[in-house]
């Protein structure tokens, strides 16, 4: 008997390798304008990218001024002209085409399966994720799919987990979060009182997951040891 009968699981840097499409799409997104892509500009993208994500997550600002704003200040510091309503849009599509796993991720699943219900639980557009996980190796080992576009919420609210848990019939003392972000994941699995399982690759410890994993080996570890 596992140690959880039901398992949430994050799917960016998680189960989905979003570093991988991300720079994909930022690739394609700046040949399509004429400028070339490499390792400075990527950093300069995901300089401006991640601090407009953090602020989205404290509530400073709408997810809607968050895509506008960094493609318009991304092209300012590029030193070029560019729509960023327009720029947005193609990345967002490009990024739908892009699906790529991370190793380990269908093992994990494969491994929980027959002891877990198995839910993915990610913030995002509808439309991106569900290209995504189209022929996914992911998507058959999935019992449900909730993505926040489509609930109207998302994480860290406890009102999204409230509804995963509900939809799912779920126990939450019988329910483990399963993410790389401290804020949306762990965070959200704390609002919702339910256990988190933080799988980081880095060295940084913290004290809000319930576990933290350091492979997604060690996550179907904690997960199937028995209480």
């Amino acid at each position: 008997m596992a140690r959880y009968k039901t398992v949430l699981l994050d799917a960016d840097n998680t189960l989905l390798d979003f570093e991988a499409t991300e720079r994909q799409a930022l690739r394609r997104s700046l040949e399509q304008r004429g400028v070339p892509f490499n390792g400075q500009v990527l950093q300069t993208y995901l300089d401006i990218n991640r601090p407009l994500w953090a602020a989205h997550y404290r509530g400073e600002i709408s997810r809607d001024e968050l895509m506008t704003r960094r493609f318009g200040d991304f092209a300012k510091a590029l030193g070029i002209t560019a729509d960023p309503e327009e720029w947005n849009r193609d990345y967002l599509r490009m990024l739908g085409d892009c699906g790529d796993v991370l190793p380990g991720a269908v093992e994990l699943l494969q491994a929980l399966k027959p002891h877990c219900t198995l839910a993915l639980a990610t913030n995002g557009v509808s439309d991106i994720q569900r290209r995504r996980l189209k022929d996914n190796p992911v998507a058959p080992y999935l019992d449900a799919i909730f993505i926040s576009e489509e609930m109207g919420i998302g994480k860290p609210a406890k009102g999204y987990f409230d509804r995963v848990l509900t939809a799912l019939n779920a126990d939450p003392a019988a329910t483990v979060m399963v993410g790389d972000d401290l804020n949306s994941d762990i965070q959200g699995a704390i609002n919702a009182g339910i256990d988190s399982i933080w799988y980081s690759q880095t060295k940084e410890k913290s004290a809000l997951p319930t576990y933290q994993a350091n492979s997604l080996a060690q996550v179907a570890e904690i997960i199937l040891e028995e209480r």
